[in-house]
């Protein structure tokens, strides 16, 4: 009699744990969908599903990408792997929140009629109550039926959740590539800062480039609080290659850069757009790099000498008023960019955006004809 006591006792005692760790799952993954879908800001928590993901996948996946030889397809490959992590993640949340209500369910197996005969039949009901298919047979105690509900709901709670969550992600691209798209028919591809400035003075609008800058300032906050919010944006690539997001802002801050330190007088508001746009463009590039632990940014080579030379001679063919001093200028140009460079080039780093994606011949970007 007290070794069946204790038979019953010692099952009791191990589904009781298997219940709890059911209940644990569930938890610790509604935590998660919580924070990477509803939170709008990043969580530098641990158990976190798409940095999981991200370590398991990036190295690997970009090294394979990294081996093939046509152009066009690695980078079809590289853009393939947000939209990958995007679909993976989800399927790892469904499946954990099932795996946890299964082991729920195999816990108290006894309140279902018919029973389940091993752990997978008590996973496969809480799939089909999870898929709000339902469950053969009957459930018998309150806190059980609780529970069957309470997997009904979590799935229709996670599909609905994860369309609104889909619907940010399209809305903050699309939101992100706008400008970018515009840039593509101010220069030739990839983006030069020298080109966009090029572009306004051949164009007799230079007296507009404040509205430009102003734009690409609160274009870099939108970035930094959209990609913040949802990190995986950061990870979707351009629809052109040749101007990836991350060439198109290092082709701004470059133009705001040459127009504070070469241009003798701009307008007003252009300039005061350049000091703003430097400002927050950086700030955004330095939050990335720090949110995504990527480190101090390393030192980069910028523009030397000659080529900087160069960028004055075409600036003084498109019409601009050139500071005299050449070596003041560049000391001026050096000090800017150098505040936004190593954080740019960090990134592109991270991201595999080759650098003349993210920079271009400066001597062979032009204004679009």
């Amino acid at each position: 009699m007290t070794g069946a006591t204790t038979g019953v006792m010692t099952g009791a005692i191990g589904d009781g744990a298997i219940g709890v760790a059911g209940a644990a799952i569930i938890l610790v993954t509604a935590a998660d969908i919580f924070r990477s879908l509803l939170v709008p800001r990043a969580s530098t928590r641990v158990l976190r599903v798409a940095p999981l993901l991200l370590v398991a996948l990036f190295a690997g996946w970009q090294a394979g990408a990294d081996r093939i030889p046509f152009p066009r397809l690695r980078q079809n490959m590289r853009a393939s792997l947000a939209p990958l992590m995007l679909v993976l993640t989800m399927m790892v949340w469904a499946a954990l929140v099932i795996l946890g209500f299964g082991l729920v369910f195999w816990a108290n197996r006894g309140a279902f009629q018919p029973g389940f005969a091993t752990v997978r039949d008590a996973i496969y009901a809480a799939g089909c109550a999870f898929s709000t298919l339902g469950i053969n047979g009957r459930v018998h105690g309150d806190a059980v039926r609780v529970a069957v509900l309470a997997c009904s709901v979590f799935g229709l709670a996670l599909v609905t959740v994860v369309a609104t969550f889909l619907i940010s992600i399209q809305t903050g691209y699309a939101r992100r590539e706008t400008l970018v798209l515009r840039l593509e028919s101010h220069v030739t591809l990839p983006p030069a800062g020298i080109a966009i400035l090029e572009t306004y003075a051949r164009e007799g609008i230079v007296g507009r480039l404040g509205a430009f800058f102003e734009a690409w300032e609160l274009w870099a906050a939108d970035v930094a609080i959209s990609h913040r919010a949802f990190p995986i944006l950061l990870f979707f690539r351009s629809n052109d290659s040749r101007c990836e997001w991350l060439a198109a802002l290092g082709a701004v801050l470059d133009a705001a850069a040459l127009l504070d330190a070469t241009i003798a007088d701009p307008p007003d508001a252009a300039r005061a757009g350049a000091h703003f746009v430097m400002r927050t463009g950086a700030r955004m590039l330095d939050d990335m790099t720090t949110q995504f632990a990527l480190g101090d940014p390393r030192p980069v080579a910028l523009v030397d000498v000659h080529r900087f030379r160069l960028h004055r001679e075409r600036l003084a063919a498109a019409g601009y008023a050139i500071v005299e001093d050449d070596r003041a200028a560049f000391e001026c140009f050096h000090e800017r960019r150098r505040t936004y460079a190593a954080a740019l080039a960090t990134l592109a780093r991270r991201l595999r955006v080759d650098f003349d994606e993210r920079t271009g011949g400066d001597d062979d970007s032009e204004p679009q004809q």
